[in-house]
């Protein structure tokens, strides 16, 4: 393992039970509307959501594109790729989809083809913000929008876990992390890779039940690949979480930066 680069390999080369695990939390669900709410979606528009994983998103992008539209799915995981072609083939979306490989940040799309780009939790991830930045303008139609949504690790809330013990914890898993603090940088950043109307949200909603507890057990996994704590710390701080679920006191925070900017 390279730690200078697991930050993205780890998304490059994903376990099965990761991979079973993401199919589910990345589905689309009702209540997730709100994020999308300031990319402004179409029928008849050209959308690319850049990392679209297992096809959660781009599901959901292709029913507000219509068939008047074509959705485009980017992702650097040729599994995600796999499942997220047979997602749209599924869901009779085939005619109007395509999902696309890309080994490196380039989107495989001509300058200026593109209405619209949604970009959900990757950026965090990227070699470089700026220079991904760069690339959705090139793709981006006079006037389109790019709508990114990310977190900042920096604000994560688990309780009754305790800032102290997720400090700990995130602290030895940031190996995997490129840019944790990215949502509060892509204001500016947005800025100054020339978006014009830069605008941004700030969603936090509570997660009491843990459906959010995968999030958890992957930075422990994380924290023990780094090797930065005991193997049996990592677990009994997992165990405090599950505890804390059964026990009906588990609250989970992690808000999420809407941000949108204009080509």
């Amino acid at each position: 393992m390279d730690e200078t680069t697991y930050y993205r390999d780890h998304w490059v080369e994903v376990e099965p039970e990761r991979l079973a695990a993401y199919k589910e939390m990345f589905k689309w669900r009702p209540e997730m509307a709100p994020l999308l709410a300031p990319a402004d979606l179409q029928p008849g528009q050209t959308v690319v959501d850049y990392g679209c994983g297992p096809g959660g998103l781009l599901l959901e992008l292709a029913r507000r594109a219509s068939s008047s539209g074509h959705v485009h799915g980017v992702d650097l995981n040729p599994e995600f790729v796999d499942i997220a072609r047979k997602v749209m083939a599924e869901a009779g979306f085939g005619g109007f989809s395509s999902v696309h490989h890309a080994p490196d940040d380039r989107i495989p799309l001509a300058d200026a083809s593109v209405d619209r780009l949604v970009c959900k939790n990757v950026m965090e991830y990227v070699p470089d913000i700026a220079t991904t930045l760069r690339e959705f303008r090139r793709v981006m139609k006079p006037g389109g929008k790019t709508h990114i949504i990310d977190s900042d690790w920096g604000m994560l809330v688990v309780e009754p876990l305790g800032a102290e013990k997720i400090a700990e914890l995130f602290d030895a898993a940031k190996l995997a992390y490129h840019t944790p603090h990215a949502g509060r940088m892509l204001y500016s950043e947005m800025k100054k890779a020339g978006f014009s109307d830069v605008s941004v949200k700030i969603l936090a909603n509570p997660d009491t039940k843990g459906h959010m507890q995968l999030v958890l057990h992957n930075m422990v996994n994380y924290a023990k690949i780094g090797g930065r704590i005991d193997p049996k710390r990592a677990d009994q701080l997992l165990a405090e979480v599950k505890q804390s679920i059964a026990d009906g006191l588990f609250m989970l925070v992690l808000p999420q930066f809407l941000v949108t900017g204009q080509a």
